[in-house]
């Protein structure tokens, strides 16, 4: 007896329209969500040229110009610039010997490969404060220059707008702390008339070039910088937005055993919190956010988040990062 042969069976011309009619559903409503999410989101960001003046190019990144072509928030390419930088960040205070916040009102003009250190006669650099006593000491750095400054409403002072983070490295000079690489956090309000209105904010990297065998002034190795509108829109006069700003940029937590010694103001007690090592948070501001408005703030002057709250949302760019990261 012969065996079945069976033939192969094809689809039907009413499987086929089935098909076809499903895949029409299904791709009409990819298109349709895809559209959607392209005209919710921002379009091509405005170019600004922000009027920073030579001298702040210059110091900021080298150039010779008097203004920078600076994207408007919310920025993404900027925002792809800043999780690069975040990861060199990340990188260069995973393999740090020491790390020092220093605040500054103004911009940051000196950016060393090395400070002299004698171990025997300067002590141990255990806090920002002895880290900037020690370089007005020793590097005849200005007292101006940095503040010396411990955390945000303490002490009835204007929190400082800018920051410099000084990430310190193994040395290989004799008498020389190494200074790996310094991130310099600058935030700049325009009102003029003539001015774009808004806040230039950047965070830039310095380090030692390439192709450099010997200590030298730091150079500017990246970074990312972007525009912020106001927060009100179409404010007439700078006073409808004078509450738009970016601070703390960080904040300090000293050891819990230093609560031995009880200071005055009783508020710089608050943040004395770490067990064993002193740590910061820090913030970057984020290219993604609209504008720098401000946030509600509810917590009392004895709880240390009081000084960093209104933070929360406002940035995707938060660190935790250790005073002494390798001990």
């Amino acid at each position: 007896m012969n065996p079945r042969v069976h033939l192969a069976r094809g689809f039907t011309s009413v499987e086929l329209l089935l098909v076809l009619a499903l895949s029409a559903v299904i791709l009409g409503g990819v298109v349709v969500s895809y559209g959607t999410i392209v005209r919710s989101q921002p379009s091509v960001s405005s170019m600004v040229a922000v009027p920073l003046g030579l001298t702040r190019v210059q110091n900021f990144y080298g150039g010779l110009s008097d203004t920078v072509d600076t994207a408007m928030a919310p920025q993404y390419g900027a925002l792809s610039m800043a999780e690069e930088l975040r990861e060199q960040f990340l990188a260069d205070t995973l393999s740090a010997t020491a790390v020092y916040c220093l605040p500054r009102d103004g911009m940051n003009t000196w950016k060393p490969s090395t400070i002299a250190y004698d171990s025997t006669r300067d002590g141990e650099l255990d806090t920002p404060q002895k880290f900037r006593a020690h370089i007005i000491a020793h590097a005849s750095v200005s007292s101006s220059l940095y503040r010396d400054y411990r955390n945000p409403l303490n002490d009835g002072t204007a929190i400082p707008q800018n920051a410099s983070i000084f990430v310190l490295g193994y040395s290989k000079y004799a008498g020389y702390l190494k200074v790996s690489a310094i991130y310099d956090i600058d935030l700049i309000r325009f009102i003029g008339a003539t001015e774009p209105n808004g806040i230039h904010a950047s965070v830039k990297r310095y380090a030692d070039a390439a192709a450099s065998l010997t200590p030298s002034t730091l150079s500017y190795t990246g970074g990312y910088d972007v525009f912020f509108p106001p927060s009100l829109p179409n404010a007439t006069n700078s006073s409808q937005w004078n509450t738009d700003g970016f601070t703390p940029l960080f904040v300090t937590f000293e050891r819990a055993a230093r609560l031995a010694l009880r200071e005055t103001p009783t508020t710089i007690d608050r943040f004395k919190r770490a067990y064993e090592r002193p740590f910061y948070f820090i913030w970057w501001p984020d290219p993604a956010v609209r504008h720098l408005g401000p946030v509600a703030n509810t917590f009392s002057s004895t709880d240390p988040r009081q000084a960093y709250n209104h933070m929360a949302g406002r940035t995707a760019f938060m660190f935790t990062v250790p005073m002494f990261p390798a001990l």
